[in-house]
C-alpha cells in the first residue's frame, strides 16, 4: 500500500493521457444529468451494464497477457477464459438482479431472470434502449476500455505488465466499489433529501475510481503491487 502514498504514484496518472480520456468518459453523464433528465436509476443502470463491457475487455486483456507468456500463457488462457466468462458472467448475473429490483421505470420481464447468457444480453440491451444517450455513454465506455487495453499492452520498457491473474481479477474490486458507492450516495440522498447531491457523488466516486485504476496501471516496474483496479 505504500505506494499509494507517492506523489510519483499519482503523477504518473495525471500524465497519462489515458487518465483524461476515462475522465472525460465518466463525465459524460454530467450531461446526461442535466440535459436529458438522467436520475440515479439512469446511473446505476449504466454502471451496471459497463460491467458487462469492461468484462469483454477483459477478456481482450486475458488473451493479450497469456500471449505474452507464450505456449504456457496460452494455454492457461484456455482454461482462465471459460472460467472467466461463468465465473464473471454469475457475478454480473446477482449484481444486475439487485441492481434491477430497485429499477422503477425499466421494465424487465421476471422470466428473464435466469443465469445465462442470454439473460445477460436482455438485461443490457433493456439498459441501452431505455434512457436516452445510454447507447452514446456505452459506446464510449466500451471505446475507452479497448484503447486503454491496447495502450496498457502496446510494447514499453517502463511499464509493467500485468499477469493473467491481475487481470482476472481486476474488475471484481470496481464491482465492490460500485456497490459502494451506491450504499453511500443513497445514505446522503437520504439525509440531505436532495436526489441531485446523490447522484452527483455518484459520479465524482466513480471519477476517482477511474484515477486509482489508472494510477495502478502506470505504475513503475519497481512498485508492482499485488492488488489491482479496473477503471
Amino acid at each position: 500500500m505504500n505506494h499509494y502514498l507517492k506523489a510519483s504514484f499519482w503523477r504518473n496518472a495525471l500524465n497519462d493521457r489515458m487518465t483524461w480520456f476515462a475522465l472525460a468518459v465518466d463525465a459524460v453523464p454530467i450531461f446526461m444529468v442535466l440535459f436529458l433528465g438522467w436520475r440515479a436509476e439512469a446511473l446505476v443502470l449504466l454502471y451496471w451494464a459497463e460491467n458487462i463491457v469492461i468484462g469483454l475487455a477483459t477478456i481482450v486483456r486475458l488473451v493479450w497477457s497469456g500471449a505474452r507468456m507464450g505456449a504456457a500463457g496460452i494455454g492457461l488462457c484456455l482454461f482462465l477464459v471459460p472460467f472467466f466468462m461463468v465465473h464473471y458472467g454469475m457475478f454480473c448475473f446477482g449484481h444486475g438482479v439487485f441492481v434491477f429490483s430497485f429499477a422503477q421505470t425499466v421494465d424487465l420481464n421476471a422470466a428473464n431472470f435466469s443465469p445465462s447468457p442470454a439473460a445477460l444480453f436482455n438485461m443490457f440491451e433493456t439498459i441501452r434502449t431505455s434512457f436516452p444517450g445510454m447507447t452514446l455513454a456505452l459506446g464510449l465506455i466500451a471505446l475507452y476500455q479497448l484503447t486503454a487495453a491496447a495502450r496498457d499492452y502496446w510494447p514499453s520498457s517502463g511499464k509493467d505488465y500485468p499477469d493473467v491473474m491481475q487481470e482476472m481479477f481486476a474488475p471484481y474490486g470496481r464491482i465492490v466499489t460500485l456497490h459502494i458507492a451506491i450504499i453511500l450516495a443513497g445514505f446522503i440522498m437520504m439525509a440531505l433529501g436532495d436526489p441531485m447531491i446523490g447522484v452527483l457523488l455518484f459520479i465524482l466516486i466513480r471519477m476517482g475510481a477511474s484515477i486509482v485504476g489508472r494510477a495502478w496501471r502506470d505504475r513503475p516496474k519497481t512498485d508492482a503491487p499485488a492488488e489491482s483496479n479496473q477503471s
